[in-house]
C-alpha cells in the first residue's frame, strides 16, 4: 500500500470511529423513544381491546403531525454543525434561539391540530367506546407538542456540536418515568381515577415536558453548551438571519418523512380489505423493519453532523472522508440487516404471533424486506450527507417520486390488478414496490449526493 493510500485508509478508519461514536448514543435513544410506545401499548392493552385500538389509532394520527415538527427543527443539526465546524459561535448562538422561537408555533399549532380532530374520527365508523378513549388520548397528548416541539430544538442544537450522549440519557429518563405515570393515569391510584387509554396521553404529555426540562438543564450546565446558550441575552425571532434558513432546509426536509411515513399508513390502508390475516402479517413485518430501520437512520443523523462540520470548515477532504465512511458503515449495516432478517425470519415473526397463516405471510414479507434493507440503508445515509450540504429539496422530490410513485402507485397496481403480473399479488405487491422505491431513491439521492459535493466545492 503506497504512503496516500495508507494515510486515506487511517483517516477512513478514524472517520468510521467517529461516525460509530455518535450514532450509537442516537440508536439507543430512539429505541428509548420507540420503547415509549410499546409500552403504551401492552400497558393499555391490559385494560381491553378497546383501549388497545385507541392507543394504536390514535399513535398513527399523530405521528404524521409529530414528524413534520421533528423534520423542519433537524435543520437545526446541519446549519449548527456547518457554523460550529467554521467557529462562529455567534451563529450557533442564534440558529439556537431562531431554533426555540420557531418550535413554539409549530408546537401549539400540533397541538390545535390533535385537539380538533373529531371530524376525522366521525369518518372512521368507530364504536363509541374506541372513539372516546381515542378523541381523549389525542386531546390530552397535544398538551405535549410544545414540549416536545422546545426539547427537539435543544437537542437538534448540541447534536449539530457533535454530542449525542445527552440525547440516549434523556430518552431511556422519560422510558424509566413513563412507566409509573402509565400505571397511575390509566389504572388510577388514590385520587385519581383510572382513564385506560386516555391516560397514555397525560402521562405522555407530561414526559415530553419533562424531556424539554432536562434539556434545558443540560444546556445551561454543560461545558460544551453552556457558553452558546447565553439565555440571559436570548435574540428576538428573525427571519432572515435564522427562521428562513430553518424553514429553507427543514420544510422539504419534514415533507420527504411525512413521504416515507405516509407510504406506510396508506399501505395499511388499502390492505384491510384483504382480511385481518394480510393485516396482522404486514404489521409484524413492518414492526420488525422498522425497528431494524433505526440503525441505519442514526448512521444518517452522524453523517449528517460529520458533513455539516466539514463543510464549514470548508474541508472538502474532511467531507469527502466523511461521505465515505459514513456510507460504506451504512452499506454494511445494510448487508448486515439484509442477512439477518433473511436468515432468522421465521424465529422474528414467532415472536409477534403463534398464527401460522400470519407467521407464513409475515416470513414472506421480510424476504422482501432483506432485499430493501441495502438499498434504504444506501439512500438515508445518502439524504444524511446532503442535509449536511444543506441540500434537502431534492431529497423531497425523490422521495415523493419513489415513494408515493414507484412504492405506492405500481404497488397499488401488482397488488390489485394484473396490468404488470399474472395475477394480482396482494400485499406482496405492495411490498415489491417498496422495493423498487428504495432502489431508485437511493440510486437518486447517491447521484444528486455525488453531483452537490463537487458543486459545493468547485473553485
Amino acid at each position: 500500500m503506497n504512503p496516500a493510500n495508507r494515510i486515506f485508509f487511517v483517516q477512513l478508519l478514524t472517520e468510521s470511529k467517529l461516525l460509530f461514536k455518535l450514532a450509537l448514543p442516537i440508536f439507543l435513544a430512539q429505541l428509548a423513544l420507540t420503547g415509549l410506545g410499546v409500552i403504551d401499548t401492552i400497558m393499555s392493552g391490559w385494560v381491553g381491546t378497546d383501549d388497545l385500538a385507541a392507543i394504536g389509532l390514535g399513535s398513527s394520527i399523530m405521528l404524521p403531525v409529530f414528524i413534520f415538527s421533528t423534520g423542519v427543527l433537524l435543520a437545526l443539526t446541519p446549519l449548527v454543525s456547518k457554523q460550529s465546524g467554521a467557529k462562529n459561535n455567534a451563529a450557533v448562538t442564534l440558529y439556537l434561539h431562531q431554533g426555540l422561537w420557531l418550535a413554539i408555533p409549530l408546537g401549539l399549532i400540533s397541538l390545535l391540530i390533535l385537539m380538533n380532530l373529531d371530524q376525522l374520527l366521525d369518518r372512521l365508523s368507530l364504536s363509541e367506546a374506541v372513539y372516546r378513549l381515542t378523541s381523549d388520548y389525542l386531546f390530552y397528548i397535544a398538551f405535549g407538542m410544545p414540549g416536545v416541539a422546545l426539547y427537539q430544538a435543544l437537542r437538534f442544537f448540541w447534536e449539530g456540536l457533535g454530542t449525542t450522549l445527552p440525547t440516549m440519557w434523556i430518552s431511556f429518563l422519560a422510558l424509566l418515568v413513563n412507566i409509573p405515570l402509565n400505571a397511575l393515569f390509566i389504572y388510577g391510584y388514590g385520587v385519581v381515577e383510572p382513564m385506560g387509554a386516555a391516560g397514555c396521553g397525560i402521562a405522555s404529555a407530561i414526559v415530553m415536558w419533562l424531556m424539554f426540562i432536562l434539556g434545558i438543564l443540560y444546556a445551561v450546565r454543560a461545558p460544551l453548551t453552556r457558553s452558546l446558550v447565553r439565555f440571559k441575552s436570548f435574540a428576538w425571532p428573525k427571519w432572515r438571519a435564522g427562521i428562513a434558513d430553518i424553514l429553507n432546509l427543514g420544510v422539504p426536509n419534514a415533507m420527504a418523512l411525512i413521504f416515507e411515513v405516509s407510504l406506510f399508513s396508506f399501505i395499511a390502508l388499502f390492505i384491510a380489505q384483504l382480511g385481518a390475516v394480510v393485516i396482522a402479517g404486514h404489521q409484524v413485518a413492518i414492526s420488525f423493519t422498522s425497528l431494524a430501520f433505526m440503525l441505519p437512520l442514526s448512521i444518517a443523523m452522524a453523517i449528517t453532523v460529520r458533513v455539516g462540520k466539514g463543510f464549514g470548515e470548508n474541508d472538502q477532504q474532511a467531507v469527502l472522508i466523511s461521505l465515505y465512511a459514513g456510507i460504506g458503515f451504512a452499506l454494511f449495516v445494510g448487508g448486515a440487516l439484509s442477512l439477518l432478517t433473511y436468515g432468522l425470519r421465521e424465529q422474528i415473526v414467532s415472536i409477534y404471533s403463534k398464527d401460522q397463516e400470519v407467521l407464513i405471510l409475515a416470513s414472506t414479507l421480510l424476504v422482501y424486506a432483506a432485499y430493501y434493507q441495502v438499498f434504504d440503508a444506501i439512500q438515508v445515509a445518502c439524504a444524511g450527507g446532503l442535509r449536511g450540504l444543506h441540500d434537502t429539496r431534492v431529497t423531497m422530490v425523490v422521495t415523493f417520486i419513489s415513494y408515493w410513485g414507484l412504492g405506492l402507485g405500481v404497488g397499488y397496481i401488482m397488488a390489485f390488478t394484473d396490468w404488470l403480473s399474472p395475477s394480482p399479488m396482494g400485499v406482496q405487491g405492495f411490498w415489491l414496490g417498496i422495493v423498487m422505491g428504495l432502489l431508485l431513491a437511493a440510486i437518486l439521492l447517491f447521484v444528486r449526493l455525488k453531483g452537490q459535493y463537487y458543486a459545493k466545492f468547485s473553485g
